[in-house]
């Protein structure tokens, strides 16, 4: 990248002031009379494209050999403009013959002597060619540099080409530095000079530079199909005459996008054109070794004949000693390139085997990757399969169990009632268990859902939901809570319920005649985000040393552990979902003493205004005498439907499938409809769907067992109001029913 980049300031720097004619290309003669003749201002300046062309053609050596006489001439003359141009084309020789320390004496020299006649103009050009020579080897100097050619171009009139050059090679470098954000911002200002100037026929050049950057930005953005729009946009603007590396490059990413999308025909079809790019440099890399010898030649040469200027007295002597050396150089350099050559020619076989054996690993790779796809998908569906199916007759274990602790009649086997229900709750928690470990390990489940909530409140409803399992094995519960804590967070709360959920259900199920203690304290605060960290401990068995490595693998549990509850899922959740929120589980444990597990994590302050009110359902009188339709294929679902509504006092009907609920809707007024999705015959979404052609304001619930990603967008179309999944607590229910009735 960093050669285009000096073309780039090369163009600008040559062609400032342009000439209408040019020379033929040096011949030995022309460089003899050089060394002997006095050029005048015009002179010199016509040299210029010549220039300008040998740097095109990649003649280093050439360059290298006149321009330090047309510098002394520029300086004889006083026209230190001029010197600089040239010595910027020096220069940027020795960057492409790898001296760098050679272009940066030279670049710094000519900074310092334009900061001493007060040009800013050349200052701009040498800032520009210092961030060119560390372009690939320091990034981070090369961008102070360019910055710095930024920050003086402003006092410039005219100095569009310094500006795009900067803008174009900054956005460059952070791409090469994988910084995207910091990459698009430069971007965007070279588009914009883009739009308004036509750089002297050069628009065309800069521009398929311009989109083949942002095709990289794309690819390291993860958008795949914008980063392919603009690699063909580069390629097409670019044409023939774009530079074989920004060619190599833009094959090499838009391979890397197809992979993305499982676009492999299309690879295939890339690799061969970018396969012939790749040999095509292969060889010009060869000569251009072979080229770069002779300037290394030719810059030691440079050097001597600067200090031979300065000691004029010694010249006879010094030719000789340059003679001498010029034929033991030239012999040495004849043995290099002769191993040189054979180094070439070992390393060209080597690397055919290598791109043969590369082949078969990228076709074993690309079959192994479509097995693992569809596994996944499998997996999921699977998953997905199970998870409905168990949580169907769940629903009608915890729903009856529910309703017959209400029953009077029933108290004298309440505390069967109870066992009963906690048994389907711990069922429940496992498959929730089991979706989760999946869940989070997708780009789905990383997602922050963001939103105002009371830590204070949050730890409350969990303490309840342990309540039977800690009095199960007496236990008593306790939560300190730093008074400094703001009283309303911001952050992911459903994460951070489900972390603190896992640790202190673990703590309650290992634990007997003890106590469970979840504490939060603040430990730092800057701005609004607050540093709280959070520890759950208990006073049971406690975890050995040696153990406590293995209890974070998925479905392990310590061996000693004398209570074997549980299905060894919760850490391994709590680290995946720790790790999406930028934290670590750690562990303090002691045999017989019991255990302490921890983490800290960041929250903002929340605002109280925006918190989520908790469920009430002191209204749920407003509810007596509405009637339901329930639509549900399960028999056991409907009861356990009706009488958790009858318990209310709500009226309702009940449909068997899709199908008989559009017809009774027809029939009959409704309230609300609650709506299965699964059901033979018609299902939910197609009943929805039916019942929205005629009816457009009773309210449609689904309520189902499959968990949607995004039940806005997956129901909504359809014309479902809302949906709560089964199993549910019966004051969701009626909290949705009263949200949809006001």
């Amino acid at each position: 990248m960093v050669r285009q980049s000096v073309l780039f300031l090369l163009f600008f720097l040559i062609l400032q002031p342009a000439v209408s004619y040019s020379q033929e290309k040096f011949s030995q003669e022309d460089i003899l009379m050089l060394q002997e003749k006095e050029l005048t201002k015009d002179e010199i300046n016509s040299y210029l494209p010549l220039i300008l062309e040998l740097f095109n053609e990649s003649s280093y050596e050439k360059i290298i050999e006149v321009s330090p006489y047309l510098i002394e001439n520029a300086q004889r003359l006083e026209e230190q403009a001029l010197a600089a141009r040239l010595r910027s084309a020096l220069g940027n020789a020795f960057i492409q013959v790898d001296n760098i320390h050679g272009a940066e004496e030279l670049f710094t020299k000519g900074l310092e002597e334009r900061r001493q006649a007060s040009d800013t103009f050349g200052m701009v050009s040498a800032y520009i060619n210092l961030g060119n020579t560390f372009f690939e080897q320091e990034p981070q100097k090369a961008i102070e540099y360019f910055e710095k050619s930024l920050e003086l171009s402003q006092e410039v009139a005219d100095n569009t080409v310094a500006y795009f050059v900067a803008y174009n090679n900054l956005a460059e470098l952070y791409v090469t530095i994988n910084k995207p954000d910091r990459a698009q911002p430069y971007l965007n200002k070279a588009k914009d000079l883009l739009e308004l100037h036509d750089f002297n026929g050069r628009k065309q050049n800069f521009e398929s530079t311009v989109y083949y950057v942002q095709g990289a930005i794309h690819l390291l953005q993860d958008k795949p199909r914008e980063a392919i729009t603009a690699i063909k946009k580069s390629m097409e603007i670019g044409g023939e005459k774009q530079d074989d590396n920004y060619k190599i490059n833009n094959y090499k990413n838009l391979m890397q996008a197809y992979e993305s999308l499982g676009m492999y025909r299309e690879i295939n079809e890339v690799r061969k054109v970018y396969d012939a790019l790749v040999e095509k440099r292969y060889e010009s890399n060869k000569i251009k070794q072979e080229k770069n010898a002779t300037s290394r030649f030719n810059l030691n040469k440079y050097k001597q004949e600067l200090r031979a200027s300065k000691l004029e007295n010694d010249l006879a002597a010094q030719t000789a000693q340059q003679n001498n050396l010029l034929l033991k150089t030239t012999l040495a350099i004849g043995a290099i390139l002769l191993i040189l050559i054979a180094s070439l020619l070992y390393g060209r076989s080597k690397r055919n085997k290598l791109l043969q054996n590369l082949r078969a690993k990228n076709r074993q790779y690309l079959e192994a990757k479509k097995r693992s796809q569809k596994l996944a998908s499998s997996n999921t569906k699977f998953l997905s399969t199970i998870s409905h199916e168990l949580r169907t007759p769940l629903y009608g274990i915890i729903g009856l169990s529910s309703v017959f602790l209400e029953d009077p009649a029933l108290k004298s086997h309440n505390d069967d009632l109870k066992s009963l229900k906690f048994s389907a709750d711990y069922l429940l928690a496992l498959v929730n268990d089991i979706l989760s470990l999946n869940k989070y390990g997708s780009k789905e489940g990383e997602r922050l859902q963001m939103s105002n909530f009371s830590l204070d409140r949050l730890i409350h409803h969990i303490g309840q939901n342990l309540e039977f399992i800690n009095k199960k094995n007496n236990n008593s519960f306790h939560s300190i809570i730093d008074p400094e804590i703001p009283n309303t967070l911001y952050g992911d709360k459903t994460k951070i319920s489900q972390v603190l959920m896992n640790l202190m259900s673990n703590a309650s199920k290992f634990t007997e005649d003890g106590s469970i203690t979840i504490k939060a304290t603040l430990k730092k605060q800057v701005g609004k985000v607050n540093s709280i960290l959070f520890e759950v401990k208990d006073t049971g068995q406690g975890i050995p040393e040696e153990e406590q490595a293995n209890i974070f693998n998925e479905f392990a549990q310590a061996e000693n552990l004398t209570t074997q509850d549980g299905t060894g899922l919760g850490l391994p959740i709590v680290n995946k979902i720790l790790k999406i929120l930028g934290s670590k589980l750690s562990l303090e444990s002691s045999p017989n003493k019991g255990s302490n597990f921890y983490f800290e994590i960041d929250l903002e302050t929340g605002s109280e205004e925006h918190v989520e009110a908790p469920f009430e359902i002191s209204g749920y009188d407003k509810l007596k005498g509405k009637k339901i339709l329930i639509v549900d294929d399960n028999k056991i679902n409907q009861v356990v439907t009706k009488k958790v509504l009858e318990q209310y006092g709500i009226e309702n009907n009940t449909a068997s499938n899709g199908l008989e609920a559009v017809s009774m809707v027809q029939e009959n007024t409704y309230d609300f409809i609650l709506m299965d999705i699964n059901m033979p015959v018609m299902n939910g979404i197609d009943a929805s769907v039916a019942i929205r052609e005629f009816n457009t304001t009773t309210p449609i619930i689904a309520l189902t067992a499959t968990n949607y990603n995004n039940e806005s967008n997956e129901l909504g179309k359809h014309g479902i109001d809302d949906s709560i999944l089964k199993p549910y607590k019966t004051e969701k229910l009626l909290a949705l029913l009263l949200h949809h009735l006001s």
